[in-house]
C-alpha cells in the first residue's frame, strides 16, 4: 500500500490497529507512514501560501497534528489532509 494514497485517518486506524490491539505489522513502519503523509500535507499547504508549521502531539501522548497559518488566515489552523481524489 502506498501510504501518499491513503488518507491520514486511515493511516491513524492502522496504526492503533497494530499497536493497540494486536493486528499483525510493524509499528515502526506505521508511524512513518504516518509522518510520511504528514510531510506530504506540509507541502501541499506550503505550496497553497500555508506558513508557520509546526507539528504537535495531541494531549502531549496522542497523534500527531500539523498546524499552519492558512494565508486567508490570522492565526494557526490544523493543516488539512491533501488526498488525492478517489479515497
Amino acid at each position: 500500500m502506498s501510504h501518499h494514497l491513503v488518507s491520514l485517518q486511515t493511516l491513524y486506524t492502522r496504526f492503533d490497529s497494530i499497536a493497540h490491539r494486536g493486528a499483525p505489522g510493524d509499528t515502526e513502519a506505521a508511524h512513518d507512514a504516518v509522518q510520511d503523509r504528514l510531510a506530504v500535507n506540509r507541502a501541499v499547504a506550503a505550496s497553497n501560501g500555508w506558513t508557520a508549521f509546526s507539528l504537535e502531539r495531541s494531549g502531549g501522548l496522542g497523534r500527531l497534528r500539523l498546524w499552519g497559518v492558512a494565508p486567508s488566515s490570522e492565526g494557526p489552523e490544523v493543516v488539512p489532509d491533501w488526498v488525492p481524489r478517489g479515497e
